[in-house]
């Protein structure tokens, strides 16, 4: 028996990476013999083991021919005479079919460390396309990889687009496709695994309502002097990639900017009908992706409030309560935090294109975190005892939280008189 370490530990060893999960590839052996030891299973169409003491995935070494439609329609081999050349070539692409012994000596048979040098992201073999997945893994590897100078390949990309996958893509699992786009949008380019996929002709395929906005956008574009193209929106997605990793507010903002040219070029008359639309059309979008409830929250809660938000120093201390609330921000305090960085980036990202904007967006987030706070210092030990009724006690809260804004924001006036 023999093991190697392989995929991306080897990768990212080599490129001077972090190395977080190892992952082993076991040649030579059968389950039987991680049974015994008190590895625990975890593959069901092929075994792959989790160490009991480090957590470690060994995998025994594999071939896989296609039987069927997606990436479920594989039939597995796993005997203990399958070489470690087998199990490397059956991978997507070179740069993760690398392996490396107790040693140190790579075994490298599709030339994986030379692509490394020249930074390119190729397929191993036209067997590529027998998983529709690895499209979705090449697109978030471009994303991962791209500070690095890392491209796909041309042949590579030539394959990604073929008809034949698009074709298989229908059959994977919306849950498979997020949970790759979900590892995309941690990386410091998420726009790169966007642009793959056009570049693919794929969004129109997996993502239909991406490609209608980007279309309705470019429509709007020709009543608009100040356009805002779809470069302009892999930009902002770049941008707030430089302040947080965070799926939740990266995707909330990638879909706010789809809203800016919708403000910008629809009448007042018809503005509230194309803003409910919009709404409804990102909700419908998420739920059909299936979302995680806190990204599908956050994106929602900050499209629905922008307006809001943005003149949160020009609006009522009623106003703002009502805000606060819609925001349940009472409940969950660390949606302010979320908001305050999303407000701080759009509005900062919104001035490279205008420069209307007197204040900077530190100004409005600051805001939002002083007059949530303020009206926290509000509990229900403010309220009088005589009060004992739930609804009059929620009016009675809200009245005073009101109030301990309007006395923040006339001391906070005062001073600016007095310093000016």
């Amino acid at each position: 028996m023999r093991k190697y370490l392989v995929g991306g530990a080897v990768r990212n060893k080599i490129l001077g990476l972090p190395v977080k999960d190892k992952d082993w590839v076991v040649v030579g052996s059968t389950p039987d013999f991680f049974i015994k030891n008190k590895y625990k299973q975890v593959g069901k169409k092929f075994p792959v083991f989790l160490h009991p003491i480090t957590n470690e995935e060994y995998a025994l070494a594999r071939t896989e021919k296609k039987c069927g439609v997606g990436y479920k329609g594989f039939e597995v081999n796993y005997s203990p005479y399958i070489k470690l050349k087998e199990d490397l070539i059956r991978r997507d692409i070179t740069i993760n079919a690398i392996a490396q012994d107790k040693f140190g000596k790579y075994f490298d048979p599709c030339n994986g460390l030379l692509d490394i040098k020249k930074r390119l992201l190729r397929h191993i073999s036209p067997s590529f396309s027998d998983d529709p997945l690895r499209v979705f893994r090449v697109a978030r590897f471009a994303a991962l990889l791209f500070h690095l100078g890392f491209k796909i390949c041309s042949n590579t990309l030539s394959l990604m687009s073929s008809k034949f996958l698009k074709n298989e893509i229908k059959h994977l699992e919306i849950e498979r496709i997020w949970q790759e786009t979900e590892k995309a949008f941690r990386t410091k380019n998420p726009n790169i695994y966007l642009q793959v996929l056009f570049d693919c002709n794929l969004i129109s395929t997996i993502f239909p309502e991406i490609y209608y906005l980007f279309g309705l956008n470019n429509k709007f574009n020709y009543f608009n002097k100040k356009k805002f193209y779809k470069q302009n929106i892999f930009q902002g997605l770049s941008y707030i990639s430089k302040y947080t990793n965070r799926v939740d507010i990266k995707f909330s903002f990638f879909l706010q900017l789809f809203n800016i040219n919708l403000i910008c070029c629809v009448t007042n008359k018809r503005k509230n009908y194309f803003f409910k639309h919009f709404l409804k059309y990102i909700y419908n979008f998420l739920n059909r992706i299936k979302a995680p409830k806190k990204v599908k929250n956050l994106s929602l809660v900050f499209i629905k409030n922008i307006n809001l938000l943005i003149n949160i120093s020009n609006i009522s201390s009623t106003e703002i309560v009502i805000l606060l609330k819609k925001m349940n921000a009472w409940r969950n305090p660390k949606i302010i935090k979320k908001i305050s960085l999303l407000m701080n980036c759009y509005i900062n990202f919104l001035n490279i294109f205008s420069k209307k904007n007197k204040h900077k967006g530190i100004f409005y987030s600051q805001y939002l975190k002083n007059v949530f706070k303020v009206a926290s210092t509000v509990s229900f030990s403010s309220i009088s005892v005589e009060i004992k009724n739930g609804m009059y006690i929620q009016k009675e809260l809200d009245r005073l939280k009101k109030l301990a804004i309007d006395r923040w924001k006339t001391f906070n006036t005062v001073n600016c008189f007095k310093n000016c």
